[in-house]
């Protein structure tokens, strides 16, 4: 992993020399400025000859590390001993031991990085990252229609005990695909009152598990009655039989349909099986499994259903819609070389997929398939590793540490990939500038190479989380450990952490003082399970640490040696802690993320004071407190001078935000804003958001009493894309100030957002907007005009208990591919109905009709 290694390293060098915050002397700085330029001539031929690099990779890597230790350590000691200290010590150590560590890497890189770009080789350049193209599905598989079909008369059929459908087949082979397209389908959705997909996975916890099933039941209970559904269990008696009762009260009498993905055991079906009652009510249980014994155990007489692989001519039309998509055909060069390359796939849909992933990459000409097809081995019982590994080897090398990163993310579990990108960008991964949306067309890159699964779209059309296949994790893990680029949980307890650079921990592994012997080396923890405090207060002993991630941790305080890790550029922790001035010693930070994602509410004590030293950390680009916070007046009587914060991207969520010229002008190049208004206040002075011109997304949650009537409306920014109203009553009349905008293309409405009984839309108003969403909302007369949305691609209307129809000038935008609607609203339910079997008039296939339903 030599080029991660090398653009973290210039990135680190870089911040030094630029800043005068550190003292370096005559010779030191001379080194350091050599290696910075020999660095950057290899990151040139792993960009441009890739090939050449591979053969000395290992070595570059190593010594790139090194580097960085060696530099950063210095640097970490001259903020501990301060600086005429250090600046004495540094005298005396500049014929010393560091000394002659650095001359030695400075020789060594300067010596590979000449021999590199004399060498004389014509090797091809390398292709570069492309963007999506358009919208990937990860269920687009050929030949499964008659398992589908099968599957859906199972669950619909006229059997009205309890039935358990096993899906079983190998890995890769499509269960989970099966499942899904069968679980997603509208007429499963309409049938069953409850809907819940749960992943079991290899690495099993019963309490998670059964914590997770009851959140999901809770969930789509929620979204079947529209009120809250509490558990009742409180937090000191939240076991496996309180969870299990619950479980069971809220499925009883109801049709449910659970899916139970990916079983490897007995005992995960042993565990539950009595907590799903049997009501002969045709309730049903979807369970997928590798192992034929597990589902003939649970079926209880119910047949099987076994997967079959795919036949020559499924597995070559897969192949083609991957490579070519819809609208374009396969050259008919290409056709024989192509069918070759599908069938070395034995008919493996997971295999055919990551074999397009490379294709794609590649020319579309005989001699590149040719190649690819010589190293396509058959795949047969599960010895997919030949092409897993193909499609990691063809990864160019700016991809390579991004994909190994996920290595990270625990199995059949989901990253939020605005999360992803923030840790990328503070692990080094990218450089030059807009890292955020490079990072964005990286995700996109390793989707379409079929690496990466999306797990669910943004109502933009973008992607906003994604996982990874089990046998992609697998082998991601294998070469994570490989390259010494990342640890997991899998290896922590039966391999030394020495020299580990990056560990991570997954749910099931509590992180406690004794996990792990502290190490100046290692630069990143990630934790998805729960943190010990005994571990945070040894933070100390990870002096060069970057990264630390603890988003599901709870209920701790953070001790002052968090405050000293002066490389840190990435702290997330899920609880609400204090923080002090001592925040500016960490002048490297990049990302605070403060609290868990369960939101805030009015009666919420205010969850975090920030110190006017906040506007002394310009390196500062997303500051995110869930439970919100109030921003310090940037213009304090005392303390130190104020300065804007250009780097800052997103501020998230602001409690009773003064929107002052002054503080607007603090924030230069915001492009996410979200807002708390609980009381009633007049002088929000909101107009001024109109001088945020990068801003493109803005969320403004009005609880309590606060009220959009009797004040100055705000003014919003024309650069918005996306705006989010929850709470506030804002009259309809006045939503000319949000159709008006130029750029906007999402707009949510929700509980309450505006007031009124009539919303009359004038020409000119949402010529760009693509999804709206109106949710719980008094409306009843919609009067508008197919122009007045000319790109309405997507619209969603729920608890509008007094709209009783969809425009029929809706029906008429070109453009409009789905409508969801409340099912309760029998009237608004029959217009969508219509305004369904018009577009199927009209020759609109592509039209979608979704039913969130409800129980009375």
């Amino acid at each position: 992993m030599a080029y991660a290694a090398l653009v973290s390293l210039n990135q680190a060098i870089d911040m030094i020399l630029n800043r005068d915050k550190y003292f370096l002397y005559a010779g030191e700085r001379e080194k350091i400025t050599s290696i910075r330029q020999h660095a950057y001539d290899l990151i040139s031929v792993f960009e441009n000859f890739p090939e050449r690099a591979n053969r000395v990779e290992t070595k570059i890597r190593d010594l790139a590390n090194e580097a960085e230790h060696l530099i950063d350590g210095s640097m970490l000691e001259q903020f501990r001993r301060g600086w005429f200290i250090f600046w004495l010590l540094k005298g005396m150590m500049s014929t010393g031991i560091y000394e002659m560590k650095l001359k030695r890497v400075r020789d060594e890189i300067r010596s590979i990085a000449v021999n590199m770009m004399d060498d004389q080789l014509s090797d091809i350049p390398a292709a570069s990252s492309s963007r999506l193209g358009a919208r990937v599905k990860n269920d687009a598989l050929m030949g499964l229609d008659d398992d589908v079909l099968a599957i859906k008369s199972r669950l619909c059929g006229e059997s009205s005990k309890l039935e358990i459908i096993p899906i079983v087949g190998m890995g890769g082979i499509g269960k989970t695909t099966l499942a899904r397209k069968a679980y997603d389908d509208r007429l499963t959705m309409e049938y069953f009152d409850i809907h819940v997909f749960v992943q079991v996975s290899q690495d099993y916890s019963e309490k998670e598990f059964l914590t997770n099933l009851l959140a999901s039941i809770e969930y789509s209970i929620e979204q079947m009655s529209g009120q809250k559904c509490e558990s009742g269990i409180a937090e000191n008696e939240y076991n496996e039989s309180k969870i299990m009762e619950n479980v069971y009260k809220n499925l009883k009498g109801r049709r449910y349909l659970i899916v139970m993905d990916d079983v490897w055991s007995t005992k995960a079906w042993d565990d539950v099986r009595c907590i799903f009652p049997d009501d002969n009510n045709g309730s049903r249980i979807i369970l997928t499994t590798r192992l034929s014994d597990i589902a003939a155990d649970v079926s209880s007489g119910s047949p099987l259903h076994q997967m079959k692989f795919m036949d020559e001519y499924h597995s070559w039309n897969l192949l083609k819609q991957k490579v070519f998509g819809n609208g374009e055909d396969c050259p008919p060069e290409l056709e024989d070389t192509g069918k070759a390359i599908a069938r070395g796939c034995s008919g493996l849909p997971l295999a055919v997929v990551l074999v397009a992933g490379i294709l794609s990459t590649v020319d579309k000409t005989p001699a590149s398939w040719e190649e690819i097809a010589k190293k396509v081995n058959t795949v047969v019982d599960g010895q997919i590793d030949e092409i897993l590994s193909l499609s990691y080897k063809h990864l160019p090398h700016h991809l390579r540490p991004c994909f190994l990163f996920m290595a990270a993310i625990p199995e059949d579990h989901s990253i939020r990939v605005s999360r992803l990108i923030k840790l990328w960008v503070a692990e080094g991964f990218l450089k030059g500038q807009g890292l955020e949306e490079k990072a964005e067309e990286y995700v996109e890159d390793l989707v379409k190479r079929s690496l990466v699964l999306v797990t669910s779209w943004k109502s933009n059309g973008k992607i906003k989380s994604c996982s990874l296949h089990d046998l992609v994790r697998d082998m991601c893990i294998r070469k994570a450990e490989e390259e010494k680029f990342l640890l997991t949980d899998r290896y922590v307890l039966i391999k030394a952490t020495e020299h580990e650079r990056r560990i991570s921990f997954g749910h099931n592994a509590g992180v406690t003082r004794t996990s792990i012997v502290c190490h100046r080396t290692t630069h990143t923890i990630l934790c998805f399970g729960t943190l010990d405090q005994s571990f945070l207060a040894f933070l100390l002993g990870f002096g060069l640490l970057r990264v630390l991630d603890g988003m599901h941790c709870k209920n701790m305080f953070i001790p002052h040696q968090v405050f000293e890790l002066h490389h840190l550029k990435y702290l997330a922790l899920g609880f609400t802690f204090v923080i002090t001035s001592a925040i500016s010693n960490l002048h490297n930070l990049q990302t605070l993320i403060i609290g868990h994602e369960a939101g805030f509410s009015e009666q919420a004590p205010l969850s975090a004071y920030l110190p006017p030293e906040i506007w002394r950390m310009p390196q500062l680009r997303h500051l995110v407190c869930y439970d919100s916070f109030m921003l310090p007046n940037p213009n304090p009587a005392d303390g130190p001078t104020p300065l804007p914060l250009e780097n800052l991207q997103t501020l998230l969520f602001v409690r009773s935000f003064g929107c002052s010229k002054r503080i607007v002008q603090m924030l230069p190049n915001l492009k996410k804003l979200g807002l708390v208004y609980f009381e009633h206040m007049v002088h929000h002075l909101l107009h001024n958001l109109e001088d945020l011109h990068q801003l493109e997304k803005l969320k403004i949650i009005a609880q309590g009493l606060f009220c959009w009537e009797g004040r100055i409306n705000p003014v919003f920014p024309s650069s918005l894309k996306k705006l989010t109203l929850d709470g506030g009553r804002l009259p309809w009349k006045d939503m000319s100030i949000v159709g008006g905008l130029p750029h906007l293309q999402v707009l949510k409405l929700f509980n309450g957002a505006c007031d009124g009984d009539t919303w009359e839309t004038a020409d000119g108003e949402f010529q760009q907007l693509q999804y709206l969403h109106i949710r719980g909302s008094n409306l009843k007369d919609w009067n508008t005009e197919s122009d007045h949305f000319p790109k309405l691609k997507r619209l969603v209307l729920y608890r509008c208990w007094n709209l009783t129809g969809i425009p029929n000038s809706i029906g008429d935008i070109s453009t409009l591919e789905e409508v969801t609607v409340d099912a309760q609203n029998q009237s608004l339910k029959n217009s969508a109905l219509e305004m369904l079997e018009e577009q199927r008039n009209n020759g609109n296939d592509v039209f979608r009709l979704y039913t969130l339903k409800r129980r009375r």
